[in-house]
């Protein structure tokens, strides 16, 4: 099956998105709150679409060793860099939290009742949570796999919100099934009508105007309605990526970054747990952090991407 480069793009522009989300520097809220209605349900569309049938023990291990890996060194990266800090600093406190946080595997903090307090490891939430995802989906019934993705959707985003947080992403990764499975549904559709995208777009403002997505806890205040307008916001930014390609630059850089976005989801998370951003900015000035925050990531997927190449030279 040829790749299909526009995914690739999808995936690079959600990524770059989901740095600058997660900059709270930024000065005008509905900027991050728009890049909340689809980035990460793009992510899972994405995968979903690129799904393929395994049996379960072999997809498991397979996923374990692709997402199981990256997340096992990048907590040991974090907690080296908070282990340096704590021998010139003498503070404990960050050493302690992020180990506890490699542990847990929760993403954010959280007002739910139970568990709520245990600290959170931020952007890696997405790779347990991935892997939980793929792997129920996995195993439901072929025939039946959208209606209980869509079901389970439900049940767990209302547990995982008011209930309680689980360990490793677990909510959030069943909450993601309903983009999941939408995805891997969106293969068999030659076209989409008219009024779907009338209500697609719709229900995309309303999402925007009067709820908010953060599938990391997992929170969706109008649940289906989110999903539609997510699923629809990312089928448009599909489309974007198609002309994107004939761009050449820019299309070659995106699909970069959405070809090694695990990479680049891991640095990510280096810089946004320790600030290095922040530590590097010698003004403080928000449009330098975010500059940073965006180049770092960049650099150090160039140097992993590059290394072996350059070891091999040698």
């Amino acid at each position: 099956m040829k790749r299909d480069i526009a995914l690739d793009i999808a995936k690079g522009i959600a990524m770059l998105l989901v740095i600058i989300g997660h900059c709270d520097y930024i000065p005008y809220h509905p900027i991050r709150h728009f890049i909340f209605t689809f980035h990460v349900p793009l992510f899972f569309l994405v995968s979903g679409y690129l799904y393929k049938a395994r049996p379960p023990k072999e997809a498991f291990k397979r996923d374990l060793r692709r997402f199981g890996i990256p997340y096992v060194l990048t907590c040991v990266v974090i907690i080296l860099i908070s282990l340096v800090y704590y021998l010139f600093t003498k503070d404990s406190e960050p050493l302690i939290r992020y180990a506890a946080a490699s542990l847990w595997g929760s993403g954010a903090p959280h007002d739910c009742k139970y568990l709520s307090s245990l600290p959170a490891i931020g952007p890696l939430w997405f790779l347990p949570a991935l892997l939980i995802c793929k792997n129920v989906y996995n195993i439901l019934p072929e025939k039946y796999r959208l209606f209980y993705s869509l079901l389970i959707f439900l049940v767990s985003t209302i547990v995982g919100r008011y209930l309680i947080v689980l360990p490793f992403a677990v909510l959030p990764g069943l909450s993601a099934l309903a983009f999941y499975a939408i995805g891997d549904h969106l293969k068999k559709v030659k076209k989409i009508t008219y009024p779907y995208w009338i209500i697609g777009i719709l229900c995309w403002c309303i999402s925007f105007k009067y709820s908010h997505i953060y599938l990391v806890l997992p929170q969706l205040d109008l649940y289906y309605i989110d999903v539609i307008g997510a699923t629809t916001a990312s089928i448009l930014v599909y489309m974007l990526c198609k002309q994107i390609i004939r761009i050449r630059p820019l299309g070659k850089f995106l699909s970069w970054v959405g070809e090694y976005s695990l990479i680049f989801l891991c640095v990510h998370s280096i810089e946004n747990d320790c600030g290095i951003a922040r530590q590097l900015s010698v003004t403080g000035n928000t449009y330098v952090v975010i500059i940073l925050s965006l180049l770092i990531p960049v650099i150090g997927t160039l140097i992993f991407t590059k290394s072996p190449a350059l070891i091999q030279h040698k």
